[in-house]
């Protein structure tokens, strides 16, 4: 057999190569894509870039309707975990109108977790609604909401939930502010219920 042994031997010395640069190729892509996932394509289109648009309609409608100084869309959306595996519950900001002597938001609030404001977010799920008639008067367990309102000169602001018409999950809200105390006229709220399929449309065109 020993004339067979200098064949041999380097044949099974090319297979174990073979085989150890295809598990460490295997183990690699593994890894990649484990820890290094890539990221998701682009997918810019016209249909989007209206959806946007027509966002930033549907609040300066409302803001005129509601005599407000900012109104604001946002979109719920993941964004990573926590150490324990918990996902993290954040919101984007996508459409916006506002007066000549505000700022925008929709360019600052991007990525925002939900967490930062508890009790604003609690009070959608349970009622639908969120509403803040006096920051200086009205008693707030929501401190950082208030502290964020009064950075950007806002003394009251009512949110309402965006919820998909079909599945009923909430998908978004819509935010009115303004400068001054009790701002919002309780009989104007038909005016953002009217919206709201309309809104979630549009949201769920961003799939």
């Amino acid at each position: 057999m020993q004339p067979y042994l200098p064949y041999i031997i380097p044949a099974v010395a090319t297979i174990s190569v073979a085989i150890i640069t295809s598990l460490t190729t295997l183990l690699g892509v593994y890894l990649k894509e484990r820890y290094f996932p890539k990221l998701k394509q682009q997918n810019l289109s016209i249909t989007k870039s209206t959806c946007y648009i027509e966002l930033d309609k549907i609040c300066a409608s409302i803001k005129d309707i509601v005599k407000a100084n900012l109104v604001y869309i946002a979109y719920f959306h993941n964004g990573g975990h926590f150490i324990n595996g918990v996902a993290m519950d954040k919101y984007t900001v996508v459409g916006e109108d506002y007066d000549v002597n505000c700022k925008s938001i929709k360019r600052t609030n991007k990525d925002v977790l939900v967490n930062n404001f508890p009790y604003l977010f609690h009070d959608l799920l349970v009622r639908n609604r969120h509403f803040i008639n006096s920051v200086s008067t009205q008693a707030m367990e929501d401190r950082s909401y208030k502290e964020d309102l009064e950075d950007r000169g806002m003394k009251s602001a009512y949110t309402f939930l965006i919820k998909d018409p079909v599945k009923d999950i909430p998908i978004g809200f819509i935010s009115l502010e303004y400068f001054a105390e009790h701002g919002f006229n309780a009989e104007d709220e038909k005016y953002i219920w009217k919206k709201q399929n309309t809104i979630a449309k549009l949201l769920n065109m961003n799939k």
